[in-house]
């Protein structure tokens, strides 16, 4: 079996808790020590996680460091996040590996992925980064030009443009790394974004979404099965109302018309249930939603949201 894991940016920290690297590295023990079953022999396992909330402490850092160091475009702050993260993850697996008899190589890889320089999303931003603002920030970073929204009820966030993923750039190398054993982290934070101007790749100011880049991926690798981990038990219609309903099991068909119905919150839930519905739309094919107690019970089909064909 081969499978996509991915894990989010914002399970690196509990919620209302501050972001450290000591609690990165225990949340990366916590994460994989539940991610037991996808160790085993004939797994082929890629992980990728988001990056929304490192990316935003980088980019307070950009500001902060004006006059004092050269900046950081945004597409960097994803490759710098990526490496700090896949440091991390890689770390944790490797030290979980050596502690019984599923070892296997580790390697993390900084990963690209192509969008469209002209995608309509660099007009209208959407994808929250960095961590929760308080009103003073939030009017300090608006009275800059930077766009500030409410994140499904978490507060106020900077969001940026959230193009398309097209093509993740090192598939290749990915897909041989998976052929010899190796335990892959890559795309992380949805990959590093860049468009094709004059023949050449160059870095633009967005973040791509995660969990698209992850089924895009999934799908040019052939997988079986994608995971979409996060800090809610599963998909719900309605979120927060006093009719919010949890999704079980259902086909990628029923997903695609609660996504028309506008059931989920953009920039939050909707790419989630949108990479599962694209992922899964083919026989033969799993896609889940999650959070880590719940994920044995969604590999087994009888916790979270679990979107197949039919």
């Amino acid at each position: 079996m081969r499978a996509v894991a991915a894990l989010g940016g914002n399970a690196f920290a509990a919620r209302g808790s501050a972001l450290t690297m000591e609690g990165q590295f225990r949340y990366a023990r916590d994460a994989l020590r539940q991610l037991g079953p996808l160790f085993e022999p004939g797994v082929d396992l890629l992980l990728t996680h988001g990056n929304g909330p490192q990316v935003g402490h980088e980019l307070v850092r950009v500001e902060r460091a004006q006059g004092e160091a050269y900046t950081l475009p945004l597409d960097v702050c994803v490759a710098e996040t990526q490496g700090e993260l896949g440091y991390v993850l890689c770390r944790t697996l490797r030290d979980l590996f050596e502690g019984d008899r599923r070892a296997r190589p580790v390697a993390s890889l900084v990963t690209q992925v192509e969008v469209d320089p002209g995608d309509p999303a660099f007009a209208a931003p959407t994808k929250p980064v960095g961590p929760v603002l308080d009103e003073a920030q939030a009017a300090a970073l608006q009275a800059r030009g930077v766009v500030v929204r409410e994140d499904a009820g978490r507060g106020l966030r900077r969001v940026v443009p959230s193009p398309e993923p097209l093509r993740v750039v090192e598939t290749d190398v990915i897909r041989a790394l998976l052929g010899l054993g190796v335990a892959v982290v890559a795309a992380g934070g949805g990959g590093v974004p860049v468009a094709r101007v004059g023949g050449a790749l160059q870095g633009v100011e967005a973040v791509v979404d995660k969990d698209l880049t992850a089924a895009l991926l999934a799908d040019a690798l052939q997988a079986d099965l994608l995971l979409i981990l996060t800090d809610v038990p599963c998909a719900c219609t309605d979120y927060r109302t006093p009719r919010e309903q949890p999704l079980g099991p259902i086909t990628a068909g029923r997903a695609r018309e609660l996504l028309r119905q506008g059931h989920f919150a953009p920039g939050s839930m909707a790419p989630k249930v949108e990479a599962c519905a694209r992922f899964a739309a083919r026989p033969g094919r799993r896609a889940a939603i999650c959070d880590l107690p719940h994920l044995a019970g969604a590999l087994r089909g009888e916790a979270g949201t679990v979107i197949t064909a039919s």
